[in-house]
C-alpha cells in the first residue's frame, strides 16, 4: 500500500521535483476557511531545495482573503542532513534562518512565519478520521513517471480545534477538512480539481476529484481532458478512475471558477456541478505556482464553491444527491500568466 506520509524529495534526487502536503479546514457556519501548505521544489539539474509554507485565510462573509508566503533555499547538503531528522509528513519539526518554525504532527499543527503579505501564526489541534483515498487505479501509476503529477488524500475528514492568523485575518475555533499530499516532476498543463468533505446532512460523505490535461514526451504532446474522481456514501466508496474510460467522460465545463463532467463506471454514473461564482461574490485567490522546469503557472482556488453531484445507477434511478457551498475548487488554465515575481497573484 502506498505510503501517504513519506517525503518524496529524498525518492529522487537528481530530478526535479516539487512536494506539498497541506491542509484545509472551513468553519462549521461556512464563513471562514484556512488553507496551510508545506511545499519543496528542486529545479531539473540543481541539487538546492527550496522551502516554501504558506498559510492563506479566506472569509465569506467580508469577501476577503489573507496571504502570508515565506521560503528558504537549502543546498543540497543541508537538506539532506534534514531529511534525515524528518523522514515523513507527520513527524515534521523545524526552525529555519528566517526565524520561521513549522510542527506537524499525527495531533497537531504549529508554526509561525513571516514574509510577503505579512506575518501569519497557526496552533491546531488535529483530530484524524483514517480515511484516506489514492485517485489513481493502478500503484505503478505512483511509481513510475507518467503520470508527472502524484496525488493522494491523506485523510479526507479532518476536524480542528485552534486559531489561524495571516495578516489582518484571524479565525478561531472549529473547522472541518482534509489532508492532502501531491508530488511529482510537473503540474499538469490544465486542470480543474475539487474535493468537498462538508455536504448538507450527511456527515461522513466526501468527494474528490478532477479534470486534467497533462504533458506527455516530454511536454511536446499534451493529452485530452482526462477525468477521475471517486465519492465516499453511505458507508461506501464509487470510484469513477479507470484508465480506459478517463478520455472519455464527458466534461461540459471547465473555467476559472467552474467544473461540470459526468463520470461513469460499471454500475453508476455521478453528475458533478461546481460553481464557484466570481471573485466579486465569493472569496478567491491566485497563486503564482513555480514548476520543476523553471515555469510558472496561475492557480486560482476557492473553499467556498456551491456543489451538486448525484450518483445515479445506469438504469437510471437516482441513488444519491449531495449538495454543499464549502466545496474546494481550484483551477490551472495555461492561458493565466503571472504578472509578477511574487506569489500573490490577481483572482
Amino acid at each position: 500500500m502506498l505510503d501517504s506520509t513519506a517525503i518524496r524529495m529524498q525518492a529522487q534526487p537528481a530530478r526535479g521535483l516539487y512536494e506539498s502536503f497541506y491542509f484545509r479546514g472551513t468553519s462549521p457556519d461556512g464563513n471562514h476557511a484556512f488553507w496551510l501548505k508545506h511545499n519543496m521544489l528542486r529545479h531539473r539539474g540543481g541539487k538546492d531545495v527550496r522551502l516554501e509554507g504558506a498559510l492563506i485565510l479566506l472569509d465569506r462573509g467580508a469577501n476577503k482573503t489573507a496571504v502570508v508566503y515565506s521560503q528558504q533555499t537549502l543546498d543540497g547538503e543541508r537538506f539532506e542532513r534534514m531529511s534525515q531528522i524528518a523522514r515523513d509528513w507527520e513527524h515534521v519539526a523545524l526552525e529555519l534562518r528566517d526565524r520561521s518554525a513549522v510542527q506537524i504532527g499525527r495531533g497537531y499543527l504549529a508554526g509561525h512565519m513571516a514574509g510577503e503579505g505579512g506575518q501569519a501564526r497557526w496552533d491546531l489541534q488535529v483530530q484524524r478520521s483514517g480515511l484516506a483515498l489514492e485517485h489513481f487505479p493502478h500503484d505503478a501509476m505512483y511509481r513510475l513517471p507518467w503520470p508527472s503529477k502524484k496525488l493522494v488524500t491523506r485523510d479526507c475528514h479532518v476536524d480542528f480545534h485552534g486559531s489561524v492568523w495571516a495578516g489582518d485575518l484571524a479565525f478561531s475555533g472549529s473547522f472541518h477538512g482534509m489532508n492532502g499530499h501531491n508530488w511529482g516532476t510537473a503540474h499538469a498543463h490544465t486542470y480543474a480539481y475539487a474535493n468537498c468533505a462538508q455536504f448538507r446532512g450527511r456527515e461522513n460523505a466526501y468527494f474528490d476529484g478532477f479534470t486534467a490535461r497533462v504533458q506527455v514526451a516530454g511536454g511536446l504532446v499534451v493529452t485530452p481532458r482526462m477525468s477521475m474522481g471517486s465519492l465516499h456514501t453511505g458507508g461506501r466508496w464509487h470510484h469513477f478512475n479507470s484508465l480506459r474510460r478517463a478520455a472519455r467522460q464527458p466534461v461540459q465545463r471547465l473555467d476559472d471558477y467552474g467544473w461540470r463532467a459526468e463520470l461513469g463506471n460499471d454500475t453508476h454514473v455521478l453528475e458533478i456541478d461546481i460553481d464557484g461564482g466570481s471573485p466579486s461574490s465569493l472569496p478567491w485567490v491566485a497563486l503564482h505556482y513555480d514548476h520543476p522546469d523553471g515555469k510558472r503557472s496561475v492557480v486560482k482556488s476557492t473553499k467556498f464553491a456551491w456543489a451538486k453531484l448525484r450518483l445515479m445507477r445506469r438504469g437510471g434511478e437516482v441513488e444519491d444527491e449531495l449538495f454543499s457551498d464549502a466545496c474546494e475548487l481550484e483551477t490551472l488554465l495555461p492561458g493565466n500568466l503571472p504578472t509578477g515575481r511574487g506569489y500573490v497573484g490577481t483572482p
